[in-house]
């Protein structure tokens, strides 16, 4: 059996092409790497190399079996982490979240079904979920979308409608519907980790400037103390909750249709009805 360290130093050499860039590479002398190319040779049975006084470089065949080296060190990096990964996700369910409102709701059902299990999770942008299901990177997704995708099997959890609060002032205020486009070129606040509802905002109002905040905390002053418009989530409007109180306002997937109601702010904030 031919050790990994042997095809690791040959990849090297023909990567650096002498034996003094490649031994400083991998951290070895060189008296020690022309022992183990040596050792390559006799254990292969070919030769490897042309020899000279002053020069040493792949024959044909040298050249060739560090081609094949590097598939083979490819495959054991691929067979060790999936190994690791299988062996994780016995003991670990692996989600991606799409917006923080379904990891908000889900986290705590998820950690009652499965306790004793580590849950790690992301919330992100959801284009990449459906290749991470498939490489075993999760073991759950939460989408905005129904993957077409039959391989996967999936249903819906949830729904969930976009508020926004606009200032009294606002000309918007006196519309009886608002459209996403019709809030470019105004300035909102905006919590920076929202995952996919990012991106819709950004389609629909490009010359909108967003002043997002990352830390909750300074979201929450800012709201409750400024003009600017803000966002949230029907299931805290519902549940009667300021626009400025509660953590990130995501928009899951329903009939696309946003909203927005007066909430308790130190300035008046009208009612609007938002269609993306």
């Amino acid at each position: 059996m031919i050790e990994l360290r042997l095809l690791e130093q040959l990849v090297a050499f023909a990567e650096h092409g002498t034996l003094s860039v490649a031994a400083e590479k991998i951290h070895a002398s060189q008296p020690t790497l022309t022992r183990s190319m040596k050792q390559l040779e006799e254990q292969l049975g070919v030769t490897l190399f042309v020899r000279s006084k002053n020069h040493l470089y792949l024959n044909e065949t040298g050249l060739k079996a560090a081609e094949y080296a590097k598939y083979v060190l490819e495959a054991d990096r691929d067979f060790e982490a999936k190994v690791r990964a299988y062996d994780r996700s016995l003991h670990t369910i692996s989600i991606g979240y799409c917006a923080p409102v379904p990891q908000m709701v889900l986290t705590p059902i998820i950690n009652n079904l499965f306790s004793g299990m580590t849950i790690s999770s992301d919330m992100t942008e959801d284009s990449s979920f459906e290749e991470k299901l498939k490489e075993g990177i999760y073991q759950l997704a939460v989408l905005h979308y129904k993957p077409e995708d039959e391989a996967f099997f999936c249903m819906k959890c949830g729904s969930e409608q976009l508020y926004i609060s606009l200032p009294s002032g606002n000309p918007l205020a006196f519309y009886p519907e608002v459209h996403l486009k019709d809030l470019d070129g105004l300035s909102i606040l905006l919590l920076s980790r929202i995952g996919f509802w990012s991106g819709i905002h950004r389609a629909k109002t490009p010359n909108s400037k967003y002043l997002l905040q990352v830390e909750e905390s300074s979201f929450a002053e800012l709201a409750g103390n400024s003009k600017y418009p803000i966002f949230s989530s029907s299931y805290f409007v519902e549940r009667g909750e300021t626009l400025c109180m509660p953590p990130q306002k995501p928009h899951v997937h329903g009939d696309r249709t946003a909203r927005a109601r007066t909430q308790n702010r130190s300035f008046q904030h009208s009612i609007q009805r938002v269609l993306c």
